[in-house]
């Protein structure tokens, strides 16, 4: 592979689409086997189990439809001054400052009672004192799933997953395009 040139003073803003889609399918296969539930129900019970499922999945299709044809929503932005990240409920910047490490992992954790690995996921080195004072939430219902699989303590420092699974491009582009903007924009701590 060539060199490829990387302009680190552009704005690169990483959309939600990928994101949006997988929850769409999610949404879609919810709502199409709650309406076959209700239209094979013969049992009063069944209907206990279809509507439900109907009437959480038909809205949260319509939402992931919406956020599908809103342009231009950001989840993660590469700017001069930083990242910023619009996964959580509040977005929060980390200025290429307070980056300590850039590196490639694998990472292990459970969803929904089972083991789930993320190959090749780029991730920031942050203090942990940044994460407690920026990034962290206390709340558990606020932090929502997958909060481990985003945020990964390494002694005494803490990790920011930049996921590839849900941010449209490669890993290895991830990669590429953070590490240029803090080798510039950066600098090194111990």
């Amino acid at each position: 592979m060539g060199d490829v040139y990387i302009d680190v003073n552009e704005r690169l803003i990483w959309s939600r689409d990928k994101l949006h889609r997988a929850r769409l399918i999610v949404a879609v296969m919810g709502l199409v086997a709650g309406i076959v539930i209700l239209v094979l129900a013969d049992k009063p019970r069944d209907y206990f189990i279809g509507w439900p499922s109907v009437a959480i999945c038909l809205p949260w299709a319509f939402y992931e439809i919406y956020w599908l044809m809103k342009p231009n929503t950001a989840l993660v932005e590469l700017l001069p001054q930083g990242i910023i990240f619009r996964q959580l409920s509040e977005p929060f910047i980390v200025p290429w400052t307070e980056i300590h490490g850039i590196d490639t992992i694998d990472i292990h954790t459970s969803m929904r009672g089972r083991s789930v690995t993320f190959n090749n996921v780029t991730v920031i080195i942050v203090s942990q004192f940044f994460y407690d004072r920026v990034i962290h939430v206390d709340n558990f219902i606020m932090r929502g799933p997958g909060w481990d699989a985003n945020f990964i303590p390494k002694d005494d420092k803490m990790m920011v997953a930049l996921h590839h699974e849900i941010i449209p491009a490669t890993a290895e582009t991830i990669r590429r395009e953070v590490e240029a903007r803090w080798k510039v924009f950066g600098k090194t701590k111990n």
